[in-house]
């Protein structure tokens, strides 16, 4: 059994400014691949190509990349990878299968589609009738060309995503099963006029939590199911395509059967729509500080929601840190800010000096949108998660600056430059909701919704393109679901 890997994962935020080029993404190629390094570490990948190798499979290996959440792909620069990826796959002789690990909310400038057209090409190589099953993201967006040109799609289950490697696990299993029975899978698509954040639907949380725990994969009581997946959708990307899903793979001669399960689980998710709201305590960020003073456990944790570089944000911006500073809160820190020519003087600063900065941008809606001028007292240069950063001093606040975008999920960026979180009262960090190691260190989470490229009064973005009426942009309108 010959089986082929690769696939190409991005989450493209459209509202922001940044670009993402070729140099932004981790890339493994070839025999490479197989030896999970960085770029394959803890993602859908490794647990596809673990459980391949564990049954014994011949696996071609094609190319895989992935970076942050950012702004629109270069066409170049797709066209290059995508390029790659396809002549791996072409030389790589008879295949069996592909299984592939993606995102499914890829956006690529002139292109649009990103992983729709990826599907379309690789299906053009391999034909007809060998399967193509992909594990996708919770917040994958489905769109008919993705449909049209793969056999099964299976998404994680969990958000914050906990269960990236065992989708690539099930994914690799449900094509090794329809090779052992020689199935022709189906997929029954619904696709759901609706745009929610992650901070809505959070899958220890109902309404998500419910929804969740009715899909199946492959389970051992038998039936026509052989795996149901829910797609919540990107909400900050503005594509004519935008919608939540509902997904069911089948045997061909079940297809009945799995459009009535998309249809019922569609309709299920709708009938729940005024209930995504947020899952962790959502307010101004003067709220947010204004909450944490009065209260006595340490930290108190809040998201700088609108600059969120897990879901594409520039991270550059530093609205809510000027609002920390005219608050005069204390014994806080600030995680962080993007600007490396504000890094670079405080290297020149040396530690131990005051500083005159000019920090990201104050407005985002501001053009040209200003610095915020400060003067810092530098405290350390360092190296958080191997990105060059300087911890700053304002007043009682503490800033860190880095060189680059980076995810703030693990407090292991904090301890690296010798920051304990439990030294401080408050922290303020660039996510959307907190990943699990933020979340075990406070008994106050907090969501500030802050603006940015990442807003979360999803109503207040200027859609331009996003089929309409969509809920919640619009209100009281009747929908019925029909398989695409």
């Amino acid at each position: 059994m010959r089986i082929a890997v690769g696939g190409m994962s991005h989450e493209t935020n459209t509202f922001t400014y940044l670009k993402t080029s070729l140099e932004d993404f981790q890339i493994a190629e070839g025999d490479a691949m197989l030896e999970i390094p960085e770029a394959v570490r803890n993602t859908s990948l490794q647990g596809i190509i673990e459980t391949l190798k564990a049954n014994d499979v011949e696996i071609v290996p094609t190319l895989y990349a992935r970076t942050l959440p950012s702004g629109t792909i270069e066409r170049d620069a797709y066209e290059n990878m995508k390029g790659r990826l396809l002549e791996g796959l072409a030389n790589g002789g008879d295949l069996d299968a592909v299984v592939l690990a993606m995102h499914g909310s890829m956006f690529v400038e002139d292109v649009g589609d990103a992983d729709g057209d990826l599907l379309e090409s690789i299906r053009n190589i391999v034909g007809p009738n060998i399967p193509i099953i992909c594990a996708l993201d919770l917040h994958g967006t489905i769109t008919e060309k993705m449909v049209s040109n793969a056999n099964a799609f299976v998404g994680y289950r969990t958000a914050p995503h906990i269960d990236t490697k065992d989708t690539g696990e099930k994914a690799a299993k449900l094509a090794l099963m329809a090779l052992s029975n020689s199935l022709e899978l189906s997929m029954s698509w619904v696709s759901i006029p609706m745009l929610v954040s992650g901070e809505q639907s959070e899958t220890k949380s109902r309404p998500t939590s419910d929804i969740v725990a009715q899909l199946r994969h492959m389970p051992s009581t038998g039936g026509d199911i052989i795996s149901s997946s829910i797609f919540l959708g990107f909400p900050w990307a503005d594509v004519p395509y935008n919608c939540v899903s509902s997904i069911v793979v089948t045997a061909k001669e079940a297809t009945a059967a799995g459009e009535r399960e998309a249809k019922r689980l569609a309709q299920l998710i709708w009938d729940k729509r005024h209930e995504f709201t947020f899952t962790t305590e959502a307010y101004s960020l003067e709220k947010c500080l204004d909450i944490a003073e009065n209260e006595t456990s340490r930290p108190v944790i809040i998201a700088d929601g609108g600059d969120n570089p897990t879901a594409g944000a520039s991270e550059d911006l530093t609205n809510a840190l000027e609002v920390m500073i005219k608050k005069e809160v204390k014994h806080a820190l600030f995680a962080v800010v993007v600007d490396k020519l504000a890094y670079e003087k405080c290297v020149a600063a040396r530690a131990g000096s005051y500083v005159d900065l000019k920090l990201g941008r104050v407005n985002p809606t501001e053009e040209p949108a200003l610095p915020l001028a400060v003067r810092a007292y530098v405290e350390s240069i360092g190296i958080g998660k191997g990105i060059p950063s300087a911890v700053i001093r304002i007043d009682d606040i503490r800033a860190i600056i880095t060189t680059t975008r980076t995810d703030v999920y693990d407090p292991e960026f904090l301890t690296d430059l010798g920051l304990d979180p439990m030294d401080y009262k408050v922290i303020v960090v660039k996510s959307g909701y907190l990943s699990p190691a933020y979340t075990a260190l406070t008994k106050r989470p907090m969501l500030a919704l802050t603006p940015g490229d990442t807003n979360l009064l999803l109503e207040s973005i200027p859609y331009k393109v996003t089929p309409r009426p969509i809920h919640p942009l619009d209100k009281d309108f009747d929908w019925e679901p029909k398989v695409q």
